[in-house]
Protein backbone atom coordinates (compact mmCIF):
# COMPACT_ATOMS: atom_id res chain seq x y z
CA UNK A 1 0.00 0.00 0.00
CA UNK A 2 1.21 3.28 -0.86
CA UNK A 3 1.99 6.03 1.72
CA UNK A 4 -0.46 9.68 1.20
CA UNK A 5 1.48 12.51 1.18
CA UNK A 6 -0.10 13.47 4.57
CA UNK A 7 0.99 10.47 6.13
CA UNK A 8 4.88 11.26 5.13
CA UNK A 9 4.43 14.15 6.01
CA UNK A 10 2.63 13.16 9.40
CA UNK A 11 6.61 11.40 9.98
CA UNK A 12 8.54 13.95 8.98
CA UNK A 13 6.89 16.30 11.31
CA UNK A 14 7.47 13.53 14.22
CA UNK A 15 11.57 13.36 13.41
CA UNK A 16 11.58 17.22 13.13
CA UNK A 17 10.30 17.86 16.42
CA UNK A 18 12.02 14.60 17.66
CA UNK A 19 15.20 16.02 16.40
CA UNK A 20 15.88 19.01 18.76
CA UNK A 21 16.92 20.82 15.53
CA UNK A 22 16.13 24.13 14.17
CA UNK A 23 13.77 24.24 11.15
CA UNK A 24 16.80 25.47 9.08
CA UNK A 25 19.44 22.54 10.06
CA UNK A 26 16.77 19.87 10.05
CA UNK A 27 15.52 20.94 6.40
CA UNK A 28 18.62 21.42 4.79
CA UNK A 29 19.58 17.38 6.20
CA UNK A 30 16.67 15.95 4.79
CA UNK A 31 16.70 18.27 1.61
CA UNK A 32 13.51 19.95 2.19
CA UNK A 33 13.07 23.78 2.26
CA UNK A 34 11.73 25.16 5.81
CA UNK A 35 8.74 26.95 3.64
CA UNK A 36 7.73 22.87 3.15
CA UNK A 37 8.09 22.14 6.68
CA UNK A 38 6.07 25.51 7.91
CA UNK A 39 3.13 24.47 5.92
CA UNK A 40 2.82 20.61 6.65
CA UNK A 41 3.34 21.93 10.53
CA UNK A 42 0.51 24.64 10.13
CA UNK A 43 -1.33 22.10 7.96
CA UNK A 44 -0.97 19.40 10.73
CA UNK A 45 -2.18 22.31 13.62
CA UNK A 46 -5.39 23.06 12.07
CA UNK A 47 -6.33 19.79 11.49
CA UNK A 48 -5.73 18.96 15.06
CA UNK A 49 -7.63 21.96 16.41
CA UNK A 50 -10.80 21.47 13.76
CA UNK A 51 -10.54 17.85 15.24
CA UNK A 52 -10.65 18.49 19.12
CA UNK A 53 -13.82 18.94 20.88
CA UNK A 54 -14.16 21.76 23.52
CA UNK A 55 -17.55 21.29 25.66
CA UNK A 56 -19.24 24.27 26.79
CA UNK A 57 -21.39 24.81 29.74
CA UNK A 58 -24.83 26.25 27.91
CA UNK A 59 -27.26 28.49 29.63
CA UNK A 60 -31.04 28.33 27.76
CA UNK A 61 -33.46 31.11 29.18
CA UNK A 62 -37.37 30.18 28.27
CA UNK A 63 -39.45 32.97 26.97
CA UNK A 64 -41.90 33.68 29.98
CA UNK A 65 -44.49 34.05 27.07
CA UNK A 66 -44.83 33.11 23.31
CA UNK A 67 -43.91 36.89 22.40
CA UNK A 68 -40.60 37.11 24.21
CA UNK A 69 -37.19 35.56 22.47
CA UNK A 70 -35.59 32.69 23.58
CA UNK A 71 -31.93 33.31 24.90
CA UNK A 72 -29.01 31.28 24.43
CA UNK A 73 -25.76 31.90 26.18
CA UNK A 74 -22.51 30.25 25.66
CA UNK A 75 -19.74 31.39 27.65
CA UNK A 76 -19.74 35.28 26.84
CA UNK A 77 -21.73 34.69 23.26
CA UNK A 78 -25.93 35.47 23.82
CA UNK A 79 -27.60 34.32 21.14
CA UNK A 80 -30.96 35.66 20.55
CA UNK A 81 -33.80 33.24 19.05
CA UNK A 82 -37.00 35.30 18.20
CA UNK A 83 -41.06 34.02 17.45
CA UNK A 84 -41.00 33.73 13.45
CA UNK A 85 -36.56 32.67 13.18
CA UNK A 86 -36.54 30.31 10.25
CA UNK A 87 -33.76 27.35 11.19
CA UNK A 88 -32.78 27.39 7.42
CA UNK A 89 -31.08 30.73 8.19
CA UNK A 90 -28.68 29.52 10.04
CA UNK A 91 -27.82 26.37 8.47
CA UNK A 92 -27.29 28.33 5.23
CA UNK A 93 -24.60 30.81 6.85
CA UNK A 94 -22.38 27.67 8.08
Amino acid sequence: MEETLQELWSKRIIAYQKSGQTMKTWCAEQNLTVHQLKYWLYKAQRQQNESTSTFRAVTVTLPESENDPLWIQVGSVRIVVRSGFEPQLLRDAS
